[in-house]
């Protein structure tokens, strides 16, 4: 009931992002209280309903900001900003650059928009995503045997599978091994200007210490000890896009935690029954530091 509730709620939305809407009005809409509206829609996606309202018309904006040679204060007044100052703080704050920037980059990013709520990424939000994910602390370094890789996003898969030819014995080299999908650190790849054909720096293997053999043509790599959010995805390998959706553009905006210089990384173990099964568990691992404004 919830999520259908949540479904309408969103559908109400996304057909008024160009006309005057406040959250109190969607509540009326789909018969709850604002108090209670707020509550369930915050459980259900992990972020308030103004903040999604906000997100996706910033989003639609910056599509139109690519698609078009609209004057940028047309734009923001059609998605209900006051001013093209107003909007241009609200555009910067989200996307990390101003709007006349992002248009004459024509970056589309991936990480930092906010897509519409709907069908199997509203069910992939509310029943396949740990909204909340566990802090956890890695005291050594996991050495890892694989291969690296340069590719965007659509390249990782072809990487798997060159990596599974080099460990071709699967049941006497890998079996009980973990396995790892690491996205290498690099500090002039800036999170606004990841697109689907930046090009990463990927590295893919198994846990050095399970392996009952090497073999030949595979490199060392070490994921570094610290505290990681941890997040639980549920699902086919092809949903995760979806999980990283939450991660990059609803958590990271609204969580006090900071990004730590180091690498994040996703863990296949025993809970991972393949790339195409829904029951598949992958855990997601995001470097974070000391929590924003403590010391």
């Amino acid at each position: 009931m919830r999520m259908s509730l949540i479904e309408e709620a969103i559908q109400y939305i996304e057909y008024r992002l160009k006309q005057p809407l406040h959250a109190s009005e969607v509540a009326k809409s789909v018969h709850l209280s604002y108090y209670h509206f707020h509550r369930v829609f915050q459980v259900m996606t992990g972020e308030t309903p103004g903040n999604y309202i906000r997100k996706r018309r910033l989003t639609e904006a910056a599509l139109e900001l690519l698609s078009s040679r609209r004057p940028i204060l047309d734009i923001a007044v059609e998605y209900q900003f006051e001013s093209q100052e107003a909007f241009g703080r609200a555009f910067k704050k989200l996307f990390g650059i101003s709007p006349s920037k992002f248009r004459s980059r024509s970056i589309r990013p991936i990480s930092t928009g906010k897509a519409a709520l709907v069908d199997d990424r509203l069910g992939h939000r509310c029943n396949n995503i740990s909204l909340e994910p566990d802090i956890v602390t890695l005291n050594e370094d996991i050495s890892v045997m694989g291969i690296y890789g340069n590719t965007n996003i659509s390249g990782i898969a072809d990487l798997w599978k060159e990596c599974m030819q080099q460990f071709s014995d699967w049941n006497e080299r890998q079996k009980g091994a973990r396995a790892y999908g690491i996205c290498v650190y690099v500090n002039d790849v800036a999170i606004g200007e990841v697109s689907e054909h930046t090009e990463l720096t990927e590295f893919v293997g198994f846990e050095e210490s399970a392996l009952k053999g090497i073999p030949d043509g595979v490199n060392r790599y070490r994921i570094r000890a610290g505290t990681y959010a941890v997040f639980r995805h549920q699902g086919p390998v092809s949903m995760l896009r979806y999980t990283y959706e939450y991660i990059w553009g609803t958590w990271l905006a609204n969580t006090s935690w900071s990004l730590d210089e180091r690498d994040d990384f996703e863990e296949y173990g025993p809970e991972f029954q393949g790339p195409d099964h829904e029951e598949s568990i992958i855990y997601i691992y995001m470097p974070i530091t000391t929590l924003q404004g403590q010391v």
